[in-house]
């Protein structure tokens, strides 16, 4: 079967959408968001008190992004074990690799000298040591599933179906009773990744791709999520004048969130209208875009995450006039050696995987994919629009 060619500017889509991960982590583990009710005009740092959290929001359609990309692809791809079984050897790799290297070097924490800690290290898909990694293995394995039966239905009951996951399990309902809403998670659980999976295959079914709407699309992106924190102060502005609404100040900051999703949307919208021509900045974003979920394995291990915001003084410059331009270069540096950690084990497995016991391994497991229903010969997906 031939390799289906990347395309360069989803792939820029998701490596930005790691580096708003890192800015995520740069944020809340450097102690840089403070309490919005508290923040006030007369606070020596009220700049950057402000500034962090439309940063904060700015970031928070990573998720969303980097699930629909996914998506996208997988509403009509192959599933196959062997990339699953790759992707919990990746996880494994970093989880307990960089547990049993802090340990040798005498690093490692002694309020985690217990059983839990010790196993999630070394079982890190069915323990959560990456939320993110344990509901992406679950959702990979019935993606294939949802498509066939997505691919089945027409716009109007697409739409339905979405309109449905989303009234349910987006954060709307939580305006009238937190129990309201099944399974909440603030979107952080399969349920909303299945939501995501629907929407990102609506579009790409039954959205044209519309080139003159390119920077309404990137205005209405930017826009919603920075309605994400305006709406928040908002409220914590309500709440310092009346005492009431405390427990709706971050309502707004949940994956799940009408405006989070708003904007994530749009800026999906805004990617997809994109054209990077063939050439050497097409072959450096594809090249690079495959290194992404290292960068997240590796920077966000429980022993690093808070580890790597102290190296680099993140609550000290908080304090000064250089944060946002900190910050910048915090997420880029990290993403950058994170990714070339990342090519390394790549080179290194990619020998690994070249041996013939290995690939006879391998080869057995793909076996298995026979469970899986196939792509569609005729499937049809929204065109460009001249």
């Amino acid at each position: 079967m031939e390799k289906k060619k990347r395309e360069a500017n989803l792939e820029l889509l998701r490596i930005l959408s790691m580096c708003m991960v890192i800015g995520l982590h740069y944020l809340g583990k450097g102690n840089a968001l403070r309490d919005m009710a508290e923040i006030l005009p007369g606070n020596p740092n009220y700049i950057n008190e402000v500034l962090a959290w439309y940063l904060e929001a700015l970031c928070y359609g990573a998720v969303n992004l980097y699930i629909m990309i996914s998506g996208y692809f997988l509403i009509n791809s192959t599933v196959r074990f062997e990339k699953l079984s790759k992707l919990i050897i990746q996880v494994f790799f970093y989880s307990a690799g960089i547990y049993l290297i802090i340990r040798f070097l005498g690093y490692y924490p002694k309020e985690w000298e217990d059983g839990y800690h010790k196993s999630i290290m070394i079982l890190p898909i069915s323990l959560q040591h990456y939320w993110f990694a344990s509901v992406y293995a679950a959702f990979y394995m019935l993606a294939p599933f949802l498509a066939v039966a997505l691919r089945k239905l027409k716009k109007k009951e697409h739409f339905g179906v979405l309109l449905i996951l989303l009234f349910l399990f987006m954060r709307f309902l939580k305006l009238f009773s937190y129990h309201l809403i099944p399974l909440n998670d603030d979107g952080m659980g399969i349920i909303w990744m299945i939501t995501v999976f629907v929407l990102a295959a609506y579009i790409r079914r039954f959205v044209p791709i519309k080139a003159k709407r390119r920077f309404l699309y990137l205005a209405a992106g930017v826009f919603s999520l920075l309605a994400t924190a305006a709406g928040s102060f908002l409220v914590a502005f309500l709440y310092q004048k009346t005492g009431k609404l405390d427990g709706y100040i971050d309502f707004l900051f949940a994956y799940n969130s009408p405006t989070v999703v708003v904007g994530s949307t749009f800026l999906f919208l805004f990617f997809r209208t994109v054209r990077i021509p063939d050439g050497f900045v097409s072959k450096a974003i594809t090249a690079v875009s495959p290194l992404t979920f290292g960068v997240y394995l590796l920077h966000d291990h429980f022993l690093l995450r808070d580890l790597w915001v102290k190296i680099w003084k993140v609550d000290r410059i908080f304090e000064t006039p250089y944060f946002v331009l900190h910050f910048i270069a915090v997420v880029l540096t990290v993403f950058i050696i994170c990714a070339l950690a990342e090519w390394i084990r790549n080179m290194i497995f990619g020998l690994i995987y070249k041996i013939k016991p290995v690939r006879t391994l391998f080869h057995l497991i793909g076996k298995a994919d026979v469970i899986f229903p196939k792509p569609d010969d005729n499937f049809e997906e929204a065109k460009a629009e001249s």
